[in-house]
């Protein structure tokens, strides 16, 4: 108590009060909320992460397809040129067809070409006969530069084929042909296995029917 600074008034002393945290629903409030959060906190994270993944392997899916579509692609036009290129060059003789087709199972097996290898515009002995032959079982097309009627030394010219028909119409000076390649030759078409097809023709030259 304290005295003396007014004649009959005395002060009592103030006694300060300790702040003290008090144990309540207040705490426990507070940790289930931030609790809540956590949990919602990671299955957002977890749905992020799962549409980026299936995001990346669509796109992975997708590029690998186009890629698959695009090689067959190119070796249906390999094929294609490689067939126009000789038939535009073809040659015949007095009484001779300049080509000969050979069929089996529904393909053609064999295509020989008598092409104009000197360009003289006359059948001599410096021509050559190029020959086309698809195996259905290895699903393979090869080419023959210099055939001469057995298999010798060849080119494949691709893995992947699935069908290869040629036809010459009648009276006409150009054949007709198809090709049909699949990523996988052995399995069914499907997403991730692509099949193109490619119908065209090649031209011969009027000389072919000398």
């Amino acid at each position: 108590m304290i005295t003396g600074l007014l004649p009959g008034i005395r002060i009592a002393p103030v006694k300060p009060k300790l702040l003290r945290r008090k144990k309540g629903t207040a705490g426990l409030t507070m940790k289930a909320f931030t609790l809540i959060e956590l949990i919602l906190v990671v299955m957002i994270l977890g749905v992020v992460a799962l549409t980026a993944a299936n995001f990346e392997l669509f796109g992975r899916f997708e590029v690998n397809d186009i890629d698959r579509a695009s090689r067959l692609q190119n070796d249906a036009y390999l094929i294609a040129a490689s067939l126009c290129k000789d038939l535009n060059s073809a040659l015949g003789s007095s009484g001779e067809w300049p080509l000969a087709i050979s069929t089996s199972g529904g393909n053609t097996s064999l295509v020989t070409i008598w092409v104009d290898y000197n360009k003289n515009g006359v059948r001599d002995g410096s021509d050559r006969q190029v020959a086309y032959g698809y195996d259905s079982t290895t699903h393979q097309l090869r080419k023959y530069d210099n055939y001469s009627g057995s298999p010798g030394t060849y080119t494949i010219l691709s893995r992947k084929v699935v069908s290869f028909v040629c036809t010459v119409p009648a009276s006409v000076n150009y054949m007709n042909f198809s090709i049909v390649a699949r990523y996988d030759p052995v399995s069914g078409v499907s997403t991730n296995n692509p099949e193109v097809s490619l119908f065209s023709s090649g031209n011969m030259p009027s000389v072919s029917l000398n």
